[in-house]
């Protein structure tokens, strides 16, 4: 259809004109004519993007994570040792592992900022010197991309606590579980099981729920859009993201402002960097004390199916 039939459809049944720079659905509460009228300043000036999306938070680049640092200073010491031949490759791969599932998740979050920048910027175009209409949303293949990468996230995130639980295996004498869950249901009180159990019970638990939710249930919506939102206090751009995701159902879905999309994916990352790092420390400090690695050998191979 072409534009002038888009625009006169929308005058002949009142539905939203279409958007002005991407040609996607673009929901404006106002009328058309004012719509038109003001779509003429699209390019003046912008809302600025920093005060609409969060900032990113401090990021690796190309450093390992803190984990991957650790055991790799303890293997090149015992590298000369024969009896830690076995733990000096285990000490060497699986960190790698987890490595390659954390730069995914600081991708995908990446991602996820890049789109909702551009989105803010494209919706602060329309509310600028605008003082007649309190909210636009918009509903486009970035909006998509949006959940695509936060899924995806959650998802490199979830991975990467469970290579975790099994890259810190040599610590226990016994074999330990591969999964951060069963982990945390291992007996005993070793300063890595308290550290994993209160990880589960202060912020891993709340992302898996969210996780399982979209992977296995039902994404946020069928019509997935981000609103830029007018409020006594000023605008606000947020991507939806339920309160209650275990009832794993759109239509029981909640929503609050206190909880939105881009902000609790930047908190879950740097909760997932602090746990790193506090992880890394108790490695060091049993490695310093004689008390790592405990178990040398039969490291590999674990959870494999016959």
């Amino acid at each position: 259809m072409s534009r002038h039939l888009q625009e006169q459809a929308a005058r002949q049944s009142g539905a939203d004109a279409p958007d002005a720079l991407t040609g996607d659905a673009c929901v404006r509460r106002m009328s058309y004519t004012q719509w038109k009228d003001d779509v003429k300043n699209l390019e003046t000036t912008l809302l600025p993007a920093e005060t609409l999306v969060p900032s990113m938070p401090k990021m690796r680049k190309f450093r390992s994570p803190e984990v991957v640092q650790v055991l790799d200073r303890v293997r090149f010491e015992l590298a000369d040792q024969n009896e830690y031949s076995e733990f000096c490759w285990f000490a060497r791969e699986y960190p790698r592992c987890y490595r390659f599932h954390m730069d995914g998740a600081d991708f995908r979050l990446g991602s996820v900022h890049r789109a909702l920048t551009e989105l803010s910027n494209h919706l602060a175009a329309l509310a600028i010197n605008d003082d007649r209409t309190f909210e636009f949303s918009c509903g486009n293949a970035t909006a998509h991309q949006v959940y695509w990468d936060f899924e995806s996230f959650l998802s490199e995130v979830n991975v990467a606590l469970d290579l975790l639980a099994r890259v810190v295996g040599p610590a226990f004498a016994q074999e330990s579980p591969p999964s951060f869950n069963k982990l945390c249901k291992k007996t005993g009180d070793h300063p890595l099981l308290v550290e994993f159990r209160r990880a589960q019970t202060r912020w891993v638990q709340r992302m898996k729920d969210y996780r399982d939710c979209f992977i296995h249930y039902t994404p946020v919506d069928t019509m997935l859009m981000v609103t830029l939102t007018k409020y006594p206090t000023g605008w606000e751009f947020r991507a939806k993201l339920p309160n209650n995701p275990n009832v794993r159902e759109i239509l029981g879905f909640r929503y609050s402002r206190k909880v939105e999309l881009l902000r609790y994916a930047i908190t879950v990352h740097r909760n997932m960097a602090a746990f790193d790092k506090r992880v890394a420390a108790i490695i060091e400090r049993k490695y310093s004390a004689g008390e790592f690695p405990v178990r040398r050998d039969h490291l590999f191979f674990v959870g494999a199916r016959s």
